[in-house]
């Protein structure tokens, strides 16, 4: 059993020893993520109408490029979200899904340290256009987003990383066609980024 244990301690310091010195440095990058995504109850109110829609766990993804200065990451990000209803209290709607395919400019901040693990907190800014099908019919609205979050990173090398990331991504009220809803969501990713 200690010959193991020390076996896998040995084999894990391996991994971690080449990790300390790949570190990225500055420079450009480009990453890309996919992970689940739950939508909250949104409340819907209009014309004559009210009632809340529940939705099932959905998935996101999304794709940035950006530049590292350090400590600091600046990024584009496009993402698509995709949450199917599961159910409506109140009366006028029926069945369907939710989509949303937002563009945000993204800061990080990153807790540089010795280890091939680095913590980050995040936060951006943008658009994004919320899809409503069949919910009385097909609609969208273009309305202001935002995201803050914090995550992990592992440097594989000193080109390429690995995370996991939790997003809170929110936007301002979308109206379908006379019909206010809201819209926000907790994102879990795991995301890959290439240094160049």
């Amino acid at each position: 059993m200690k010959k193991t244990f020390s076996v896998v301690v040995g084999l894990f310091m391996l991994l971690i020893l080449p990790a300390v010195s790949f570190s990225a440095g500055p420079g450009w990058y480009v990453s890309g993520q996919l992970g689940l995504a739950f939508l909250t109850d949104s409340d819907i109110s209009g014309w004559s109408e009210r009632g809340t829609l529940e939705f099932d766990t959905g998935f996101a993804t999304g794709f940035a490029g950006g530049y590292n200065f350090g400590m600091f990451r600046v990024e584009g990000e496009i993402e698509y979200q995709y949450n199917d209803i599961d159910k409506v209290r109140g009366e006028g709607y029926g069945g369907g899904d939710v989509t949303a395919l937002s563009s945000l400019a993204n800061g990080y901040y990153d807790f540089v340290n010795k280890s091939p693990f680095t913590p980050f907190i995040t936060a951006g800014i943008g658009v994004a256009r919320i899809e409503a099908n069949d919910v009385g019919g097909d609609a969208d609205d273009m309305v202001f987003a935002y995201q803050v979050g914090f995550g992990v990173a592992y440097a594989i090398n000193k080109n390429m990383s690995i995370d996991l990331k939790y997003r809170y991504f929110a936007t301002e009220d979308p109206n379908f066609d006379g019909v206010d809803a809201e819209f926000a969501s907790h994102n879990i990713y795991g995301g890959f980024r290439y240094n160049f």
